[in-house]
This record gives C-alpha cells, sequence and structure tokens, in this order.
C-alpha cells in the first residue's frame, strides 16, 4: 500500500473541507510556534544543502531547491531545522516515479523503519510546479514528516494511514490530508509573495 499525501492548489482553487481531527498532537504542535512567519535577509542567508543532516537531495534539481527555499523561506529553513531534532531522515526527490505524470504534484511516503530511524520519501514534481510552487510544496510535505516525527507508532504503511485518519482526512486512492499541512504550504506562498517572487 503506498500511503500519499498531496499539495493544496494554488490559493485561488476551491476551499477544502475542514479535518476533523485538526492536529491534536502536542509535539508537532509546538513546532509551528518554531516556525518564523518572516522571509529571508537574501542570498547570505542561503544554507547549503550539506548542512541538513534529516533532509537529503536525491539528485542537483533537489539540491536546488533545498538551497533555494533555505534562501527564500525562513519557514521552510524552520521546518527543515526541527527535523534535525527527530528520528526521521527525509529523502527530497524533484521528480516522480517514471511514468507518472497525473494524480498530486508532491507527497510523501514511508519507506522503511528500523532501530536507528525512520525513512520517508517526499517527491515533488518539478514538471508541473513553478519554482516558487516546488517550496511550497516543499513546505507543506515537510509539515507531514513532522506530524510523523511527532507520532512514534508510524512504523509502516498502515499506522501511517492510521495516524491521518485520526488527525486529518482521507481520500480515494488512499491519499491522505492534514489542515496543519494545508496552512503550512499557504503560509509559506503568502511568505513568498510578500517579498513578490
Amino acid at each position: 500500500m503506498n500511503v500519499e499525501t498531496s499539495v493544496p492548489g494554488p490559493s485561488g482553487s476551491k476551499p477544502r473541507p475542514r479535518s476533523r481531527g485538526v492536529l491534536a498532537i502536542g509535539t508537532a504542535l509546538s513546532i509551528l510556534t518554531l516556525v518564523a512567519d518572516g522571509v529571508s535577509a537574501g542570498p547570505e542567508s542561503r544554507v547549503p544543502w550539506t548542512a541538513w543532516h534529516h533532509t537529503r537531495p536525491l539528485s542537483p534539481g533537489a539540491i536546488r531547491l533545498i538551497e533555494d527555499a533555505s534562501e527564500r523561506s525562513q519557514i521552510v529553513t524552520g521546518l527543515m531545522k526541527a527535523l534535525e531534532k527527530t528520528d526521521l531522515l527525509v529523502y527530497i526527490s524533484d521528480s516522480m516515479p517514471p511514468g507518472v505524470t497525473t494524480g498530486p504534484a508532491s507527497y510523501l511516503t514511508l519507506l522503511s523503519s528500523d532501530q536507528k530511524g525512520r525513512y520517508l520519501m517526499v517527491r515533488i514534481d518539478s514538471f508541473r510546479l513553478s519554482p516558487s510552487e516546488r517550496i511550497v510544496a516543499l513546505g507543506h510535505e515537510l509539515q507531514h514528516a513532522l506530524e510523523v516525527a511527532a507520532a512514534p507508532e508510524v512504523k509502516d504503511a498502515a499506522s501511517l494511514a492510521n495516524l491521518y485518519r485520526r488527525i486529518g482526512r482521507e481520500s480515494p486512492g488512499g491519499r491522505f490530508e492534514s489542515e496543519a499541512a494545508h496552512d503550512m504550504g499557504n503560509r509559506v506562498r503568502a511568505s513568498l509573495d510578500r517579498v513578490g517572487q
């Protein structure tokens, strides 16, 4: 079973229904307070991808995405900093699996878990999303990763699905969404819009 979470559409898209249980996990709620609503100061604020140990890019495009996000969004940088304090290792891909051209433009899956930690994959479609929307999608999916981090019982696809049935909502095709991740994407988008990018 492939458990996915999808990225929200642009701000002009149809509103989504409210979640039944908007993120009631204490750790994940406290993470939201770590993240600033500001924007970065400029190129000198770019953090090299090698600075992150729990967020690992899988391609040159994913490296650029992580570095661009650290330069343009203090919010996404805050999410990556928060991930550094978890047991998760989050691989970032800027492409979809071969042959996948429809469906969500980004999603998160749980790859595996062992005594050392839990391993997630975030896929962001660089062909269907603009550079700014890739940063929005990254923020959205990293919020999902922090939701998983706050739920140590999540070790496989079934427990991941149970988490999102509890804190979010399920849609057809085994996809799940949370209000917190939807809101995080909107916060990142708004912060990028404020600087005219």
